[in-house]
């Protein structure tokens, strides 16, 4: 019985055991998957954090580049103000990559203060206070993995600004003659010589023209709409442009003739673009957009097309060159010294320059500056009579810095006829019209001095508008001596019989009446281009002072 009892007691001890070793096992395993669980999650964690810190560590350099980018804009647009001309925008598209653009304001404000006077673009001639550079940076090679808003910066810099005061220098520009509507056609007994570095030239904007007896234009001829005959006495010696058909009666063009003439030219139904007749002579290049006819001699080469004309190269004339033409040609036998190509494509109209339109010239002082800045004096007549002219011309002459003599008070006509006129200085005389003659313009020394006659036009309408009542007329015996170099600019018709001009003549119409001689030096007139038609503009210099104001704006 007591064996019996023992191997009970052995049996249920074993059949514990048993039970304690199963329910370990599940323990075990419970607590391997919470270790395996904990491990996860901190293995994910990790991942998570590092990812995180891939991010800003990306969108950190980002930043970095982009501001280091916006502020070199800066320091590359502050160092380009300083040393050269204004430009509105500065930009690299390279590492570091920026763009700024330039605003300035005419008031000058205390730090802090708020102010929204800015005006995009660069100051140019007006006068500016401060100057705003906006420079907007761009990161480079960020990667995949970055914050976009990170990516660009924006940075705001102030700076004082002092213009420099800019050279006030006329600049020389314009023809020897100017003519807006030429009314009077005919050209006589008048001679133009080269008095500067500058070639002559006569320009008429419309109107058809005769050159003739006593005329020696050492020069060129620009007609821009209009007709050009040359008849016996007028010598070019010089290119001939006109816009319509060119007519050589007799005398000689010593250079180039081009017409850009048709036959179906309303004014000249018919009528060959060019036209050389007997014992008449072009040394150059003969090219017309339609036909030729060729009766005298043609030194050189004859173009003549687009227009599929038939021209025609008589008995008795001679081309030194050869003849290119877009259609026929009949040549007498042995006129032509070079080859003869008809039917010839491609041939293209003859390039004749652009006369510039008429500039409106509206008197204003404050336009009359010596290089330096100085604004010349102004004299005004208020009460026109002849002790009183006299008076003021006194004062002019003895003046020895620039000066303007403002005559308008003596109504539409300033007259200063028989008064000789003895320069100290230069000198500007504004009057609603001009009467001229007998008398001498001259310099008080031996330095060149500059005289501008000046007929104002207030009318900004691109055409010349001369006032009620108002003329200009030069009479004979006019002579302004070689150290007085003179610019008439007059919207209405200038009558010249004077005897010699040096420098420049601008008018809606010039008639000469008499000999004449004009000897040109080109002067021009402030702030305009005559040459072009085209307002002058000065460019924006100036110094920059410490900077006052650098600061982040939100990018958007």
């Amino acid at each position: 019985m007591f064996l019996n009892l023992l191997l009970s007691s052995a049996a249920a001890i074993k059949t514990r055991v048993m039970k304690m070793r199963n329910s370990e096992r599940g323990t075990a395993l419970i607590g391997v998957l919470g270790v395996m669980g904990a491990t996860s999650v901190m293995a994910v964690g990790s991942v998570s954090m590092s990812m995180h810190a891939v991010g800003f560590t990306t969108s950190t350099r980002a930043g970095v580049q982009a501001q280091a980018a916006a502020e070199a804009g800066i320091d590359v647009a502050a160092s380009n103000l300083s040393t050269s001309v204004c430009q509105p925008k500065y930009s690299s598209t390279t590492a570091p990559t920026f763009t700024v653009t330039v605003e300035y304001s005419t008031l000058a404000v205390s730090p802090g203060t708020t102010d929204n006077s800015w005006v995009a673009g660069c100051p140019g001639v007006a006068t500016a206070a401060r100057l705003r550079l906006i420079s907007t940076g761009t990161a480079s090679n960020i990667g995949a993995v970055g914050n976009s808003s990170q990516d660009s910066r924006k940075v705001e810099a102030i700076y004082p600004y002092i213009p420099t005061p800019p050279t006030f220098v006329i600049t020389p520009s314009g023809s020897a003659l100017y003519s807006y509507l030429q009314t009077s056609p005919t050209i006589s007994n008048m001679t133009i010589t080269q008095g500067s570095t500058t070639r002559p030239s006569i320009q008429y904007f419309s109107g058809n023209v005769t050159c003739s007896t006593g005329t020696t234009i050492n020069g060129d001829v620009i007609l821009g709409s209009g007709a050009f005959s040359v008849t016996s006495g007028c010598t070019i010696n010089g290119d001939l442009f006109a816009a319509s058909v060119v007519t050589i009666q007799s005398g000689e063009v010593t250079g180039n003739v081009h017409s850009d003439g048709e036959e179906d030219d309303k004014d000249h139904p018919g009528v060959s673009s060019v036209t050389v007749s007997d014992d008449s002579k072009v040394d150059g290049d003969v090219h017309s957009s339609g036909s030729v006819q060729i009766h005298g001699k043609v030194g050189g080469d004859i173009v003549a097309g687009p227009s599929k004309v038939h021209s025609d190269i008589s008995q008795g004339s001679s081309v030194g060159g050869s003849v290119i033409t877009a259609g026929t040609v009949t040549a007498a036998a042995g006129a032509v010294k070079g080859t003869i190509t008809t039917n010839q494509s491609g041939v293209v109209n003859p390039a004749i320059p652009v006369v510039p339109g008429w500039v409106d010239f509206a008197f204003n002082p404050s336009d009359w500056k010596t290089p330096a800045g100085v604004n010349y004096t102004v004299l005004t007549l208020g009460t026109c009579t002849a002790s009183h002219l006299s008076t003021a011309l006194a004062t002019i002459q003895n003046s020895s810095t620039p000066i303007i003599f403002d005559s308008r008070s003596c109504g539409a006509v300033t007259d200063l006829l028989g008064r000789n006129i003895t320069l100290k200085s230069d000198t500007v005389i504004v009057a609603n019209g001009f009467n001229l003659g007998s008398a001498q313009i001259t310099s008080s020394n031996s330095t060149a001095k500059k005289l501008w006659l000046v007929v104002p036009d207030s009318v900004n309408d691109g055409v010349p508008t001369c006032g009620a009542g108002s003329s200009v007329t030069i009479g004979n015996g006019l002579v302004v001596n070689p150290l007085v170099s003179a610019l008439f600019y007059s919207p209405c018709t200038i009558v010249n019989s004077g005897d010699t001009w040096q420098g420049q003549m601008y008018a809606s119409s010039i008639t000469n009446t008499s000999t004449f001689t004009l000897n040109y030096v080109p002067i021009g007139l402030p702030n305009v281009n005559l040459s072009t038609g085209l307002t002058a503009t000065l460019p924006g210099t100036g110094t920059l002072g410490d900077r006052s104001s650098l600061r982040n704006l939100s990018v958007g």
